[in-house]
């Protein structure tokens, strides 16, 4: 498996050579625009505006781009890709489940939700770059015989940092006996996730990357959700990430959406079981109707390496803070 995984990264790269450290920015986004808030489109060009403005070598889209009670249309995904094709800088998208597992909500148009996944792909994954004015080259799952169809897992580097997105997203990671072919359609799409980051880290072992990345849509850990424990959906997802993080020992960041409010989290614990992991770092970004993003500083100068901050929009309403849980 090693073997097959290093060839995957030789033929995605050309070589496996080492990576030269630099100090950089990005910014990341997820859970707008929705059309349920006020003036959800103008928030929406104020937020891009501002990414174009603080101009970071790249911006990542963290998936839900649409709220679940919108209709799941053709024409929007077009209208979608229209606005990250609006960033000066290259824009990487990783699908939400407003996007596809909740299509088949009355209110969103009570879509087959594997019919609109594929349209995703088709839409925003054509060819192994990204998105914006100056797209960025990307390596995809595609390259891999046994997942090729998961053409929306996408890796990169940059600056010594190997960056790659996961399509993990939120409903359970659609883990939904209810709906047909759901249950299936998750467990090949679990087993692909788990491929996926286990190459990231055979890559960034083989180029000596000074941290990893991993930027994808659920909240796995779904504290917030009065979820006992772990969720099965992402019972899989955490493990590995769990256990490639404490063999990889050096800094790595998780960057999702899906609570839509701001949270950092140094030393995250992925598992109930297990001790907070020193090297990890969880940071979600904003989300409706806090039109705001996140940015990401790579110091390698920095023990922390990330160094993380919310990236807030002039002329957008200021974030809400979440109400204090009340004392037992």
């Amino acid at each position: 498996m090693q073997k097959f995984l290093l060839s995957l990264i030789l033929l995605g790269t050309g070589a496996a050579t080492a990576l030269a450290a630099e100090r950089f920015a990005f910014a990341a986004i997820g859970c707008v625009p929705y059309a349920r808030s006020p003036n959800s489109g103008e928030n929406f060009a104020r937020l891009i505006a501002e990414i174009n403005r603080a101009n970071p070598v790249f911006t990542v889209h963290l998936g839900d781009f649409k709220g679940s009670e919108e209709p799941c249309t053709d024409e929007l995904f077009l209208r979608r890709r229209d606005e990250f094709n609006s960033f000066t800088g290259p824009l990487i998208y990783t699908p939400g489940d407003n996007e596809w597992t909740d299509s088949h909500y009355e209110k969103a148009g009570r879509r087959d939700p594997l019919e609109r996944l594929a349209r995703l792909r088709e839409v925003f994954f054509a060819e192994e770059r990204s998105l914006g004015q100056h797209p960025l080259a990307l390596v995809t799952q595609r390259q891999d015989p046994q997942f090729a169809k998961f053409v929306e897992n996408a890796r990169w580097s940059h600056g010594g940092v190997l960056f790659a997105t996961v399509h993990a997203v939120g409903s359970d990671n659609n883990d939904q006996p209810a709906l047909p072919g759901a249950v299936a359609e998750f467990q090949e799409r679990a087993a692909a996730a788990a491929a996926w980051i286990r190459a990231a880290f055979v890559e960034a072992r083989a180029t000596a990357a000074v941290g990893v990345v991993l930027l994808f849509q659920a909240d796995p850990l779904g504290l917030d959700f009065g979820q006992p424990g772990v969720a099965r959906g992402f019972e899989q997802f955490l493990r590995v990430i769990a256990d490639e993080t404490r063999a990889w020992a050096k800094p790595v960041l998780l960057v999702h959406a899906d609570q839509h409010r701001y949270r950092l989290d140094v030393g995250v614990q992925l598992l109930p079981d297990e001790a907070p992991l020193p090297n990890g770092t969880r940071l979600e970004t904003f989300g409706d109707p806090n039109v705001h993003g996140v940015l990401v500083v790579v110091d390698p100068d920095s023990p922390q390496l990330f160094l993380c901050g919310p990236l807030i929009v002039p002329g957008n309403p200021l974030p809400l803070l979440p109400r204090p849980k009340k004392a037992p």
